[in-house]
């Protein structure tokens, strides 16, 4: 189900129409890199982002993961970027591996194990994404695991971040 942020109205899922909502978090939070670095979610201004919010222990999470591997492959000729964020408390070391043995190891990795990042977002449950827009003032809450890669799926997202 895709869902609006607190205050506002809610949007609804691909295929039933959708509106943009107002980036009303501040998404300040920094989260580390698949290379040890320090990032936020500014640092990936200028184009789309998909950001997922997963687990190693989140079946759904899991199951999605191929799904959003082909999407990355998908969406790269509209610069959309899809950054994976583990809230598993043991970070790099835990998620990385996994994400290399499902497919998904060489898709932008963010690691949040204390999940400031996710409880700043108002994250409540995994997976949940937000597919946030280039100029970061539009965000969509796609809540629960997505067939990323179905053509209705990849067609609704551009369709928002044309909006």
């Amino acid at each position: 189900m895709l869902v609006g942020m607190a205050g506002v109205m809610p949007v609804q899922a691909a295929g039933i129409g959708a509106g943009a909502t107002a980036v009303d978090r501040p998404m300040e939070s920094s989260i580390t890199n698949q290379d040890g670095v320090a990032v936020r979610l500014a640092d990936f201004a200028g184009a789309p982002v998909l950001v997922n919010f997963w687990a190693t222990w989140c079946a759904p999470c899991i199951a999605e993961l191929p799904a959003l591997a082909r999407a990355a492959a998908a969406l790269a000729p509209d610069d959309v970027t899809i950054l994976l964020v583990s809230i598993d408390r043991g970070g790099a070391v835990k998620a990385r591996p996994f994400l290399d043995e499902h497919g998904a190891g060489h898709l932008p990795m963010g690691f949040d194990p204390k999940a400031r990042l996710s409880r700043e977002m108002g994250v409540r449950g995994l997976p949940t994404s937000f597919l946030i827009s280039a100029d970061q003032t539009k965000q969509w809450e796609f809540v629960g695991p997505y067939e990323w890669d179905k053509p209705e799926m990849l067609d609704q997202m551009r369709a928002l971040l044309a909006e």
